[in-house]
């Protein structure tokens, strides 16, 4: 099974996916997606900008497939709901919370003031809404594109990780019906 979790700024989305992957004893991929990209491909010494972010946006989806191929996971962000897509096996999950919640994590979490936080905030979602739409003409977050949309501010980290794995055991439970 693959599961792959979009979030918000600042909802522990993050936390969510690897108490997940924890949990059901499998490998979580975030940042290892970068790093494996840059260890596998050759996109390094090209000199026009533009050409080289669509590059490296295609090794990491093509990182993504081949990470996907080599057995169940959990995909932080990268578009991987995207990615993956024709998957029989793909669950999509975004995790989202109020911004009071997210302002607070951020100040918690890098030390900021509210201003700071909040603007912190508005600005890696409006970064991640952008890359998301230019690389798949899709709306970041729209619950279309999902099959399971977490408040964590509602129900804790644990909460939507229990949430996610009872979604999984139904999931599993209809396809033997």
């Amino acid at each position: 099974m693959i599961i792959t979790i979009g979030r918000q700024h600042g909802s522990n989305g993050h936390a969510v996916a690897q108490a997940l992957a924890d949990r059901l004893g499998i490998p979580c991929y975030s940042k290892e997606i970068v790093d494996r990209t840059a260890r596998d491909s050759n996109l390094f010494g090209m000199d026009e900008g533009f050409r080289l972010n669509m590059q490296i946006a295609s090794a990491q989806f093509d990182t993504i497939r081949t990470l996907a191929e080599e057995g169940d996971a959990v995909f932080v962000g990268r578009c991987a709901d995207y990615v993956l897509r024709s998957r029989s096996d793909l669950v999509r999950v975004f995790v989202m919370a109020d911004m009071p919640y997210r302002v607070h994590a951020m100040m918690e979490r890098k030390n900021l003031s509210e201003d700071q936080a909040k603007k912190l905030v508005r600005e890696v979602d409006k970064d991640r809404a952008s890359y998301y739409r230019y690389y798949t003409d899709q709306s970041w977050g729209d619950n279309e594109y999902y099959d399971l949309c977490l408040n964590v501010a509602r129900v804790g980290t644990e909460g939507a990780v229990d949430t996610i794995l009872s979604y999984l055991e139904a999931i599993k439970k209809e396809k033997m019906e």
